[in-house]
């Protein structure tokens, strides 16, 4: 009996044991937080309990990633992620790529499936073999136009180019048509991203990046490189420089169809150097008028001036504009309220609404599937604006909302027309002026077009006008090998660079006493003595035998209309000639329909010549474009 109480006192002893040291372990299991392996497509990501950045990269040419890249970043902070969008341009790809991060990129495509020039170095630096980015988590949004025959290549290329270097994708690869439904792509491809993100990462709350203060401080001088971190397009802004402009005169015969503007910049004041058939960036400016208008809605005086200052939680995010700056030039300069309106815009007036349910029921409204042909009325044939959407809906908000809601204006690119041989001292630009008859019997004319009526204006009272302006590249460039025939097709203002190449030659003859090639132009637009630009100096030019050939088709001054193609189809014999014995360069400027139209013409007398299959005479043409022997600036 004492032996089975012993017993019995032992069992309850451990038993009391067992059940503390489990009710411990318990306590202490629940205090713990499970360490999960988050798993994206087989690969895993290890959990983290700092905060990990993501970076929105992007390239760009015209400014539409930077802006998607700057959208993505926003939106980011708002779902309590660290995002900063980036320049690949400023990126020290080993540095920040192999840390084992995350990155967002929007990618678009440039001209002929070239990467935009501030991605062209990320683009070599992704070929590098023995590269490993296996600790690198990423998605690609690429931006490209179906009209091009190179759609969305530089998207795919970066796509395909990261997972071979072992990147761990942590979504989906995405890609949009800027031709017809880029924004809706854009918002197709994200809808899920936040949510798949916050999967992966721990977010935390983060707010907004700047505040406006009032200063009694001198505005800032542009052109003293302000410090800071800033948009892609004010960083470019920035970077431009002031150029004066000489003369604004029209180049067509009538204005029955439109308006062609020239416009000559005196360079060498400015001691600024250029390249014949170079692109010239244009950053025009708002009207005074209207930077009026708006600056009362807003309650502001356009003299005061602020100062921008980033808050503390945001160190890295970019800024707006340079300060101190007066409420002026912020309007005049930096903000783009003119511009195609984006769903974006609407997203963000609704929160700015959220009092006003009617209103802001309306707005997200029209960023539904419901609400798309609403949408698409208001954007193709009234061409809304923000400030007119803001105003039709009385919809109250300050300095601060304005500047988050617009974005950063773009320069507008010109293919120079003249030589940098010939005239040094000036350069000159052809602008074909946008204006469009809205259904209400007013008229919307495009910022640049507008910015350049001003300025003619200006001039015409006596004003000196300069305008910032910065230079691109362009694969416009005469052939190194001086037997080698040019072919120039360029109707309307795709006829720019095609002057300063004509320009050239004529120094050249003037030295040379036999010609070694042949100049070959073709002109097209609709009326002979209403839109031929540069009539009279063309026809000068085959006078005096610049131009050993030119081709006309005026398309509207005959009952059947003829375009620049058909004139390239009846001489299809010649041409096919001169391809096949590999003397000459074509080069094509202008539309992208027209530009896409005379190379299926080009695949079309090559087959019927050389008997060649499509494959063949398709990889003929894909050769002479490696060579440069094919060239195109399309638009």
């Amino acid at each position: 009996m004492e032996i089975q109480y012993l017993l019995a006192s032992i069992f309850l002893v451990v038993g009391i044991l067992i059940y503390s040291l489990k009710s411990k372990f318990e306590k202490s299991r629940q205090n713990q937080k499970p360490q999960e392996d988050k798993i994206d497509l087989g690969k895993k990501i290890n959990g983290q309990e700092k905060l990990i950045p993501i970076s929105i990269y992007f390239g760009t040419q015209q400014g539409t990633a930077a802006r998607f890249a700057k959208q993505l970043s926003e939106e980011g902070k708002e779902h309590g992620f660290l995002t900063t969008e980036v320049d690949l341009n400023e990126v020290e790809f080993d540095k920040e790529m192999k840390k084992g991060e995350f990155g967002i990129f929007c990618m678009a495509t440039h001209g002929e499936g070239d990467p935009t020039d501030n991605a062209k170095k990320f683009i070599s630096w992704l070929q590098e073999p023995q590269l490993s980015l296996k600790d690198f988590n990423f998605t690609v949004f690429g931006l490209g136009n179906r009209q091009y025959e190179h759609y969305n290549k530089i998207g795919k290329l970066t796509n395909n180019l990261l997972e071979k270097q072992n990147a761990i994708r942590c979504y989906k690869y995405g890609e949009g048509d800027a031709n017809s439904t880029l924004e809706d792509d854009f918002i197709d491809w994200k809808k899920d991203l936040w949510n798949v993100l916050k999967g992966l990462i721990h977010p935390t709350p983060q707010g907004s990046t700047f505040k406006l203060v009032k200063s009694n401080k001198e505005e800032i001088n542009f052109d003293q490189t302000p410090q800071g971190q800033f948009d892609f397009q004010t960083k470019q802004f920035l970077k431009a420089k002031y150029c004066q402009v000489v003369s604004i005169t029209q180049l067509r015969q009538n204005q029955q169809d439109g308006s062609t503007l020239q416009i000559i910049f005196d360079t060498g004041r400015e001691g600024i150097e250029y390249k014949t058939a170079m692109n010239l960036g244009v950053y025009p400016e708002n009207n005074d008028e209207q930077i009026l208008e708006i600056a009362n809605y807003l309650g502001e005086n356009l003299n005061t001036i602020y100062t921008l200052e980033q808050l503390e939680e945001t160190k890295k995010a970019k800024m707006p504009f340079p300060s101190p700056l007066s409420v002026k030039k912020i309007l005049k300069h930096f903000l783009d309220f003119n511009g195609q309106l984006m769903k974006n815009t609407l997203t963000k007036l609704a929160k700015i609404s959220s009092e006003d349910e009617k209103v802001r029921n309306y707005l997200l409204h029209l960023t539904t599937e419901e609400g798309k042909k609403e949408f698409q009325q208001m954007v193709d044939e009234q061409k809304t604006t923000i400030f007119q959407l803001i105003q039709r809906n009385n919809i109250k908000l300050n300095l601060a909302q304005f500047i988050e809601l617009c974005p950063r204006i773009s320069p507008r690119l010109f293919t120079i027309a003249s030589s940098n041989i010939k005239s040094p001292q000036q350069l000159e630009i052809a602008d074909s002026l946008l204006i469009d008859d809205l259904s209400d019997g007013t008229q919307k004319i495009g910022l640049c077009s507008q910015y350049f009526l001003n300025i003619q204006q200006r001039l015409l009272q006596g004003e000196s006008v300069k305008v910032r302006v910065d230079f691109r590249e362009s694969n416009f460039k005469l052939p190194d090998d001086p037997n080698k025939s040019i072919i120039m097709i360029g109707p309307g203002t795709g006829i720019a660079p095609f002057i300063g190449f004509l320009q050239e030659r004529e120094i050249f003859l003037q030295n040379q006493a036999q010609k070694q090639n042949e100049y070959i132009l073709y002109f097209g637009c609709k009326h002979e003595n209403g839109d031929f630009i540069y009539k009279d100096q063309l026809r000068e030019f085959q006078r005096r035998k610049i131009i050993d050939k030119f081709y006309t088709a005026f398309s509207r001054d005959q009952e059947k209309k003829i375009y620049v193609q058909d004139l390239l189809k009846h001489n299809s014999e010649e041409l096919f000639n001169l391809i096949i014995n590999d003397k000459v360069v074509i080069y094509i400027c202008g539309s992208t329909n027209m530009g896409n139209s005379v190379q299926h013409l080009i695949k079309e007398i090559l087959i019927k010549y050389s008997n060649w299959s499509e494959h063949e005479a398709e990889e003929r043409i894909e050769n002479m474009q490696k060579q440069k022997f094919l060239i195109k600036e399309l638009w």
